[in-house]
């Protein structure tokens, strides 16, 4: 019998089952059904093995007493490939980013994430404390390579240079395991990757101001994904942490939540009232489901919101219900008709939700459809929305997490949101790997 095989998600972790059987369209409506059960099943499987295969194999019973085909779904051996040798179910933990703040945060997570023996590479070294902390923590057995771009002198006779001694790096006898490179710019620490590509590193820490003049995220970011996926591709294992030193990717980091975190209690966040930093929750969830579920974690019966990217505008409906209002824009005017067919009581309007400033314009526009006797105030346009819901073609998968993070700030200046939720696999993966130190520093202490 033909075998056919299938991948699910949970947690950005990938699972496989096999199917075997014929691939009829009963075998289909079955598999949508014990999906369902499988979640439930993964779950369990991280308290007990045996537990989750019993489910496993209770899905399979159920799901066969409801259909005549033979259809039979290898659970159990998915479930139970955690303890043994075969792999077929494997997941992938994610690459922890830690971002600190101050000097003082930057070298305890050093000390923290850097092993003895580790290959460490520095981008933006200051040859300063957390560069001796580094080499302590390597050992004789560890390397380090320090790499910071070449400064200009500037017309005050200062230089961003500073009191950096080369030498610290050579001396106490670190011989071999220790390098120290200037670069001319800063695009060519892509040299030093392919200079050691038979000894990948272990650990990337990256000083974004250090190393590009000023805390560019985007550009940082940019860079730990490449430095990750070098690392990748050409080593035996995947870099086990990056360490950046950057307040803007702290401030991410605190803001930026995984949509289950959110379900299963793991975050606490109130996110009925503003950031501590004033810049909106950002909420990353996977599929329509998880997208909807956020709504009465997020709204309350007072805010105006705003879903880009509404479609025919179901989820707008359901915003709406649970706030003041929700407006709803799409790109297609076709769409945007069918929504309005669809839904009456709510307004529409066509729109490019990567021009931010019509969003306020279509909120004044609305107003003025609600009240036509009275004149809209420039204050109640301009106060923006409390919610966001982003649903855009092209980020709700795994690629366009820069864009998508150029879209929230693009949204968010404008129209200075409380929270945005968007649906997005690539912003969910990045919510599972980014990590403030600070909040790490604080649990550990409770402790």
């Amino acid at each position: 019998m033909p075998m056919i095989r299938r991948w699910i998600r949970y947690d950005d972790a990938m699972y496989e089952y096999v199917i075997c059987g014929h691939a009829t369209m009963r075998m289909h409506v079955q598999i949508v059904a014990i999906v369902a059960l499988w979640r439930c099943v993964l779950l369990v499987q991280a308290f007990s093995p045996s537990t989750a295969a019993a489910a496993a194999a209770a899905a399979c019973s159920k799901s066969s007493a409801t259909s005549s085909s033979s259809t039979c779904i290898a659970a159990s051996a998915a479930v139970t490939s955690k303890s043994s040798s075969s792999g077929s179910a494997h997941r992938v933990k994610p690459i922890p980013y830690i971002a600190t703040t101050s000097t003082t945060e930057h070298s305890r997570a050093l000390s923290q994430y850097i092993r003895r023996g580790d290959r460490v590479l520095e981008l933006g070294t200051q040859l300063d404390a957390c560069t001796e902390t580094i080499r302590e923590a390597i050992g004789d057995g560890g390397c380090g390579v320090f790499v910071d771009v070449k400064r200009t002198q500037t017309t005050s006779g200062r230089s961003g240079q500073g009191s950096r001694d080369p030498g610290m790096v050579q001396s106490s006898g670190s011989g071999e395991n220790a390098k120290y490179i200037v670069l001319g710019k800063f695009g060519q620490f892509r040299t030093v990757l392919d200079e050691n590509v038979e000894s990948p590193f272990d650990v990337l820490v990256l000083d974004v101001t250090a190393m590009l003049g000023n805390d560019l995220e985007l550009t940082a970011l940019s860079v730990i994904f490449e430095f990750v996926d070098d690392m990748t591709r050409r080593g035996k294992q995947r870099p086990r942490a990056v360490i950046v030193k950057s307040k803007a990717i702290a401030s991410l980091s605190r803001r930026l939540v995984h949509a289950q975190r959110l379900f299963d209690g793991t975050v606490t966040r109130d996110f009925k009232s503003p950031s501590r930093d004033g810049r909106p929750y950002i909420i990353a969830g996977v599929g329509v489901e998880e997208y909807r579920r956020t709504i009465p974690h997020v709204l309350q019966d007072t805010d105006e919101c705003l879903e880009v990217g509404c479609f025919s505008g179901t989820t707008t409906q359901l915003v709406h219900d649970a706030s003041k209002y929700c407006i709803g824009v799409d790109i297609g005017p076709k769409i945007i008709k069918r929504a309005q067919a669809e839904h009456p009581d709510i307004h529409f309007a066509v729109g490019d939700a990567w021009r931010s400033l019509d969003m306020l314009r279509i909120k004044r526009d609305a107003a003025a459809l609600r009240d036509s006797t009275s004149l809209v105030s420039a204050e109640s346009v301009l106060s923006g929305y409390d919610v966001v819901y982003a649903d855009i073609g092209g980020l709700s998968g795994p690629d366009g997490l820069l864009e998508s993070l150029s879209l929230i700030d693009g949204l968010s200046y404008a129209l200075e949101p409380r929270c945005v939720v968007i649906k997005s696999l690539c912003m969910r993966r990045l919510a599972s790997s980014l990590r403030a130190y600070s909040d790490i520093w604080e649990r550990s202490q409770k402790w």
